[in-house]
């Protein structure tokens, strides 16, 4: 017969079965908790995921699968991927992973429904138990489709950027923190006359002479220094070349700032330099032969004035010695000889000042114009008189310009003006303004004016538009009055239309102290 137990041992036992149930009750809250998280994220998960049974059957799936496949929850489950599905690839996906093999898809699934394709990445891997026993497989499906346009859009751009850096007219030169080059383009191989392999790996001081070099070491300073304005440089081309280029830098830097190296537009100015060069001695050689020229026009004009005068003095006392004394003809050849010889000395005289034209009273200093202009209007007082000309002006600036010159051209078209005024006496209205870098001037007739096809050709040296003895004058006027002006760096021009009157312009470029 058993012995029955004493109220101590039962009270024990009691408490041993209070705390077992408490235990569990534990356990069993620690399993609801795990199920409750288990489920959030299941639930609640960027990924689609799906749980198979050992055959392939579907037993369990999230929201987010739905999605993907485009199907609802009750076509899904129980459904089987390994004899079911119609997509090859992700049926043998699936059959890998109950093997035992990771199984894994990536590629382009079309829903069920058929009105959706969607890029994938799934990952299937077999569940075992604790105790190693195959419980089916677990699939992971991500939704890739941006990623695939991204890709795709990134390759597009760097198709696009190997495009236009390949086919640019520029070298392109990239090199590391350690100044080795890892990147050129086809057109800094043809400029250096290197392969991209004979290239790539060496420092860029490899490629420049001794002087460059320094050229080179001293910009690098310059760019540790936050300066990365473009420079020139030479290059030594593996036949000895010797390539001048224009380098514009450019550094780059990592997310977090660190200098990982540079990348460098080059560009050849060789044929430029060349020209520029050609230009400056055609330059100096044209103003060695302008000046040579103005010294032969001033030495001409000047040495031919005694000879002339001689003759037309010895055709002078001809004319007053025998005028009358010999035949109509001989009077009339005397005469001719004499006006001949006045014209040749006016125009000498002509010649004589045009070649002083910046040779003499050329030098700039501040001029008040409004000054000059009462300087010209004196030196014009009689015409002005005869003539009832009447002159008018704005504002007039201050420059800094030959004083003496810009009083000639003032007189000079003045003078022209009242030259060639029509039935009415002359009206000349005088005006400047500025206008960007330079000042515009403006005097206004209302004389007889020309036709406008002639417009260049009254500026030229002798040429005249009326015959001689209509109007007084050789035509020098106003070619001095553009030598004047293009002496200072201006241009000139003129408007005008028969019997409407003139406007001549001209423009002096603004320098340091002009108002």
């Amino acid at each position: 017969m058993s012995r029955k137990p004493t109220y101590e041992e039962l009270e024990k036992r009691i408490e041993q079965l209070e705390k077992e149930k408490h235990s569990w009750l534990l356990t069993e809250e620690a399993l609801l908790q795990s199920e409750e998280r288990y489920r959030m994220i299941f639930n609640h998960s960027p990924l689609g995921i799906v749980h198979f049974d050992q055959e392939g059957v579907i037993l369990d799936c999230n929201d987010h699968f739905l999605e993907v496949m485009g199907a609802p929850r009750e076509k899904v489950l129980g459904f089987n991927m390994v004899t079911s599905a119609q997509n090859m690839a992700m049926r043998s996906a699936v059959q890998t992973a109950l093997d035992g093999e990771l199984g894994v898809y990536d590629g382009e699934y079309r829903s069920v429904t058929g009105d959706k394709s969607t890029q994938l990445r799934a990952i299937y891997n077999c569940l075992t138990s604790e105790e190693g026993k195959f419980l089916g497989a677990v699939g992971l499906f991500e939704d890739i489709s941006e990623t695939k346009r991204a890709e795709k859009a990134l390759k597009a751009s760097e198709q696009r950027y190997r495009t236009l850096v390949e086919t640019m007219n520029e070298g392109v030169l990239i090199r590391n923190e350690k100044d080795r080059i890892t990147y050129v383009n086809q057109r800094l191989c043809q400029m250096w006359g290197y392969s991209s392999d004979e290239i790539c790996g060496h420092s860029s001081t490899d490629f420049l002479d001794e002087d460059n070099q320094i050229i080179l070491k001293e910009q690098r300073i310059k760019r540790r220094e936050g300066v990365h304005t473009p420079y020139e440089i030479t290059w030594t081309a593996k036949d000895g070349r010797k390539i001048v280029t224009i380098m514009s830098p450019r550094p780059i830097f990592d997310d977090q700032g660190a200098f990982k190296g540079s990348f460098g537009i080059i560009t050849d100015i060789t044929n430029r330099k060349q020209a520029e060069e050609t230009l400056a001695r055609q330059a100096k050689e044209l103003e060695r032969s302008n000046a040579e020229l103005e010294q032969f026009a001033y030495v001409a004009s000047h040495d031919m004035q005694e000879p002339l005068r001689m003759i037309a003095s010895y055709v002078q006392l001809l004319a007053r010695r025998y005028k009358g004394k010999l035949d109509q003809d001989a009077d009339d050849f005397i005469a001719y000889a004499v006006d001949g010889s006045k014209r040749m000395q006016t125009m000498i005289n002509d010649l004589l000042a045009y070649s002083r034209v910046g040779r003499i009273n050329g030098e700039a200093e501040s001029t008040d114009c409004q000054k000059i202009l009462e300087w010209a209007l004196g030196n014009l007082g009689t015409a002005i008189e005869e003539n009832q000309a009447t002159i008018t002006h704005g504002k007039l600036p201050t420059l800094v310009v030959s004083g003496g010159l810009i009083g000639l051209l003032f007189q000079n078209l003045i003078g022209n003006a009242i030259k060639f005024h029509g039935k009415e006496p002359p009206q000349i209205h005088i005006s400047a303004k500025l206008e960007g870098k330079e000042w515009l001037f403006a005097f206004r007739d209302n004389g007889i004016g020309f036709d406008p096809q002639y417009t260049d050709r009254i500026f030229t040296i002798f040429q005249r538009l009326h015959g001689v003895g209509v109007y007084p004058g050789t035509g020098i006027g106003l070619a001095i009055c553009k030598k004047i002006v293009e002496y200072h760096g201006g241009k000139i021009w003129a408007e005008s239309a028969l019997e409407k009157g003139t406007t001549f312009y001209f423009t002096i470029p603004v320098t340091q102290g002009n108002q």
